[in-house]
């Protein structure tokens, strides 16, 4: 009896996933004090000990990238650079754990109007946008799921918008109606006229609801998820994690990382803990 109970408890456990949306600032030396080099090891620090199922991460360049891959041992992960569909420019990569998850199948997409040239820029952008997908199985249920994770421009609620609509349909057209996930950084304060559009589009065409949204977390995530390592006086909310009706919200979460004067990033990370339904 004793092991019946403790294998059904271990499958009960792989329903629950946290999932993490993180922006960790491209690798900039202007930054000074907040450089990705001194932020390294609040990064990894952080990842090993949330230890999360599912990171979105944005603004990656190759070699983060690759200083992720060294710090998140056990973890496969998708997703090239914006530029040119392989190393160039900034990644939204999505790393996975492989203990739980299967890759069937993935992909990326630019937020243009040509969304499968890579480089492409959308109108009212200025650099390339992408969104990357995967299609995985968990290894202990066979349940499938899809994951998409973006970063939307930063320069106005035209692109911004143009992106939400492609991404919704590219989200229809591979994930149809199946398990999904969200993260990114969508440049949108959660009070804003093109969220509210972007919110009632992806609950409208995608099921899509604001993790972040909902009870009984709301209330204590008022402060916003960009920080701008101290130099914005109100923090917009414009880091989300968007979630299919096949998954109940346990918490959500922004942490804010600091070691003394040094941020983990501009952006706080972002924290979903999530139950499939059965």
């Amino acid at each position: 009896m004793v092991s019946v109970l403790l294998i059904a408890s271990c499958t009960e456990k792989k329903q629950e996933f946290k999932v993490i949306t993180f922006n960790i600032r491209f690798d900039n030396p202007a930054d000074g004090i907040n450089a990705w080099p001194n932020r390294i090891g609040l990064v990894g620090d952080y990842l090993r000990e949330e230890s999360p199922d599912i990171v979105g991460f944005q603004e990656a360049l190759h070699h983060q990238v690759l200083d992720l891959e060294k710090m998140m041992l056990g973890y496969a992960r998708f997703g090239s650079g914006r530029d040119d569909g392989l190393k160039g420019g900034e990644y939204s990569p999505v790393f996975f754990r492989e203990d739980v998850f299967d890759l069937l199948n993935y992909g990326q997409f630019w937020l243009s109007e040509t969304p499968d040239l890579p480089g492409s820029i959308g109108p009212g952008a200025v650099l390339p946008r992408i969104a990357t997908w995967a299609h995985l199985s968990i290894k202990s249920t066979g349940k499938e799921l899809f994951v998409f994770n973006t970063h939307y421009s930063h320069v106005s609620d035209e692109a911004r918008w143009l992106s939400a609509r492609i991404m919704s349909e590219r989200m229809k057209q591979i994930a149809g109606e199946k398990a999904l996930i969200v993260t990114g950084d969508f440049n949108l304060d959660i009070e804003s006229e093109t969220y509210n559009r972007l919110a009632d589009l992806f609950l409208n065409e995608n099921q899509l609801i604001n993790a972040t949204e909902t009870e009984p977390s709301y209330a204590l995530l008022q402060e916003g998820t960009f920080n701008g390592f101290g130099f914005t006086e109100v923090q917009p909310f414009i880091d989300f994690i968007f979630v299919s009706p096949h998954f109940q919200v346990i918490s959500s979460s922004i942490d804010r990382i600091k070691s003394g004067d040094v941020f983990i990033s501009d952006h706080w990370p972002v924290v979903a803990k999530l139950k499939m339904e059965d």
